[in-house]
């Protein structure tokens, strides 16, 4: 039986913010460098459901950061892609949310679109994040209310204005689908796939992209550390009716995500809205 959240109480926790930040930054890196140690060599992978796949850097990177983070904060809580979810997150102020590898068939295929994503959700929200992508050398950092960086220095999305010329992160054939869009998105967008949506918000953080926009539902360990590490660059991620996302709760999914730079959200939202209408109407 699920039971409801606790608050953090800071004043029980031997550990400050300061103190989790090292761990942090000290843990990502050395997860990186056990994936890359798997990275373009023959991996044994195996699918887990239906077009699913999962290999064993996947574990040997999730059991490095579970036994690593759960031994040196204890009362923590822990979710995880690659492990079995326990009702006992739920109880815990502060809770370590963690995708090993974020964007396992790039990975397995030699492609650099993929990362480790590791937060640390205090209340609901993640306070701490990094996503590090060490076939591109980019390590993404933030802290909430301190701003976000890219290999150390500070990162800002872009001011792009009109989707005309935006640079949005997605499958290319999904934008031209009307059964999904029934107010189009217009053929002068720039349109790039990238197997991972947290190296997607990253790189809408740091100014290569504009947009990520998708209609397929993202598991909290898909969205912790992007989530902040874009909202700290000056970006907006939301669901696609337009709310926060909401960490450890009893199911941990999201609908539906909209990541961007804040001057595009009204023109994403005039397409978003209608569809998430009439997919919810099919579905009726």
């Amino acid at each position: 039986m699920y039971l409801p959240a606790l608050p953090f109480d800071d004043n029980s926790c031997p550990w400050s913010l300061e103190d989790d930040i090292r761990l942090v930054r000290q843990v990502t890196e050395e997860a990186g460098r056990i994936a890359l140690s798997y990275f373009a060599r023959d991996c044994r992978a195996w699918d887990k459901s239906p077009d699913n796949p999962v290999s064993e850097a996947d574990l040997a990177v999730d059991e490095f950061l579970r036994t690593t983070l759960m031994s040196n904060r204890t009362g923590y809580g822990w979710l995880s892609e690659e492990t079995e979810d326990q009702p006992e997150r739920l109880r815990c102020g502060r809770l370590w949310i963690v995708d090993p590898i974020d964007g396992t068939r790039a990975f397995l295929r030699g492609g650099d679109d993929w990362g480790v994503s590791v937060a640390l959700i205090q209340d609901e929200r993640p306070v701490i994040a990094a996503l590090y992508a060490p076939a591109k050398d980019a390590f993404y950092f933030a802290e909430a209310g301190k701003g976000a960086t890219k290999n150390g220095k500070p990162i800002m999305v872009n001011e792009t204005r009109h989707v005309t010329e935006a640079r949005m992160m997605g499958e290319p054939c999904a934008f031209k689908s009307e059964k999904l869009w029934p107010t189009p998105w217009p053929d002068s967008m720039y349109v790039e796939q990238a197997n991972s949506i947290a190296l997607r918000l990253c790189q809408i953080a740091d100014g290569q992209f504009d947009a990520c926009v998708t209609l397929r539902p993202k598991n909290d360990w898909d969205m912790a550390a992007a989530d902040l590490i874009l909202r700290e660059a000056g970006g907006t991620v939301m669901t696609g009716r337009g709310n926060s996302l909401i960490y450890n709760r009893e199911k941990p999914l999201h609908d539906h995500i909209v990541a961007a730079c804040p001057t595009l959200i009204p023109e994403i939202m005039e397409r978003v809205e209608p569809a998430i209408k009439a997919w919810c109407h099919l579905a009726a």
